[in-house]
Parts: structure tokens; C-alpha cells; sequence
């Protein structure tokens, strides 16, 4: 399994590079720096997109990749999403006010793009890849993701607070390499995590204790301009699994 970092934030460009994942380059998990990242012939070989939820840092690229694939795909590109994410696509974004409704352009039978309900705990089989969704705990409903080949296995909390069911999954996978985790406040901004549903790296700390596997956690989503106050924070958990996902980084099991 080949994993691609597209976006992370908490790096040096965070301005354009936000949440996103690509596998096997084939398989995008957000949106929010589908274009920034890659060229038009690279995104063209995304066949499917599974977005965590419905915040503008993972699908804000969203509008500008249907463009971009317009009338160089095969088949109707998946957009797979919880009912309530998807909910949000319509009525907000592909609304032909916001952004022409790419599914159904060209035609309602031959789209660009096509909606897939995804249900939180069911597994879905996409090149190659086995593809689960976890509910987490954040200001909308979300999911992180749970991402196999048959021999080895990621997990992506997506945007989180406290919660539970993600770390039992992480725990009951026996082929696991890997965990990516959110940290978004300082400490000093512990209530700001709280009205908004993410982690401060204390609170992280806290969270990690329910991990037991012994794989590295990579930790995305700081605010960038916080960075500076976060890093000897997230240093003080005293984890040696923790370090920081880096833009553009590539990872490979």
C-alpha cells in the first residue's frame, strides 16, 4: 500500500494545502487539497473520494477537481460520504449557485461525479483497498477511516474530540502500521477544543492512552499559527510513537 500525503496542515503552505490522503493513487480521503497537490493527469486517476465530514478543510477542492476531470474519466468518480455529508454537497456546494452540479453534467445517467451513502462500521471493497468508516465525536457528524490491502492497514481519525470507538478498532487490528491523528489548539485554547470538537495535545495525550499497539502516530491538523506554542507540547506527552505528518510526505508498507 502506497500512502501520499496531499495535505496536512500544521506545515509551511497550510494557506493551500489542507486535509487530504491519497491511496494507490487511486483512492482520495478528503478534499480539502486534491488540486493544490496533485496535476490534472494525476488527479484523473482518482476513481474514488470517501470525505470524513462536511468542513470546508477537507472538501474545499472538491468543486475545482470535478472540473478538472471533466470529460477525462471513464466512469462516474465515487464521492463516498456519510448521508448527512453528502446532504450538505447538494444543498451547499454542488448547488449550481455555489458550483455547477457536476452529478448530473454531463447528463443525470453519464455524471462526473456520484454520490455513495457510506454506513459508519461497514467495510467497502474499492480498488483493492478495504475501506471502513468509524464514527468519532466532532461538530458534525464524521467519520475517520480504517484503510487495508490485505496485509497491512492505516487508520485516520479525521477530526475529533474525546472518543472511544476509532481507538478499539485501532486496537483490534492485528496488521496495523500506522495511526494519523488530530491535535488543532494549544492547551491554553483547551476550551476552544471543546466548543469546537478537537484536540488540545494534552487532551491528545489522554486520548493516546487508549491505543495500545506499538506504531507510529503521526499528528495532523495543527493550526498554524500555533505550531510554535504546540510542538513542545505534543513533545511533552512523552509518547515515542508521536511525530508530525509532513506535507507531501509518501509512505509505503
Amino acid at each position: 500500500m502506497e500512502l501520499r500525503i496531499l495535505g496536512c496542515s500544521g506545515g509551511e503552505a497550510d494557506g493551500e494545502r489542507l486535509t487530504g490522503l491519497l491511496v494507490n493513487g487511486c483512492v482520495a480521503i478528503d478534499a480539502g487539497s486534491i488540486t493544490a497537490a496533485l496535476t490534472v493527469e494525476e488527479q484523473v486517476k482518482i476513481q474514488h473520494v470517501f470525505l470524513s465530514h462536511s468542513h470546508l478543510d477537507h472538501i474545499c477542492t472538491l468543486p475545482f477537481f470535478t472540473k478538472n476531470i471533466f470529460g477525462h474519466t471513464h466512469e462516474a468518480v465515487e464521492i463516498h460520504a456519510l448521508p448527512e455529508t453528502l446532504d450538505v454537497l447538494r444543498r451547499h456546494l454542488f448547488n449550481d449557485e455555489l458550483w455547477p452540479d457536476f452529478s448530473v453534467i454531463p447528463s443525470p445517467n453519464d455524471p462526473t461525479i456520484r454520490y455513495t451513502e457510506v454506513e459508519p462500521e461497514r467495510t467497502y471493497d474499492v480498488c483493492g483497498l478495504r475501506i471502513t468508516p468509524i464514527r468519532v465525536n466532532h461538530l458534525v457528524p464524521c467519520v475517520g477511516y480504517k484503510v487495508e490491502d490485505g496485509k497491512d492497514a492505516f487508520i485516520f481519525t479525521s477530526d475529533t474530540a474525546e472518543t472511544d470507538r476509532i481507538w478499539e478498532v485501532a486496537n483490534a487490528t492485528p496488521n496495523l502500521r500506522l495511526v494519523i491523528a488530530e491535535a488543532s489548539f494549544p492547551n491554553e485554547q483547551a476550551w476552544l477544543a471543546e466548543a469546537s470538537k478537537h484536540l488540545t495535545p494534552a487532551k491528545l495525550g489522554a486520548e493516546l492512552k487508549k491505543l495500545k499497539p506499538k506504531v507510529p502516530v503521526r499528528i495532523y491538523h495543527l493550526t498554524p499559527g500555533d505550531k510554535a506554542t504546540m510542538l513542545p507540547q505534543l513533545q511533552a506527552i512523552g509518547d515515542p510513537r508521536l511525530s508530525l505528518l509532513a506535507q507531501d510526505e509518501r509512505l509505503a508498507w
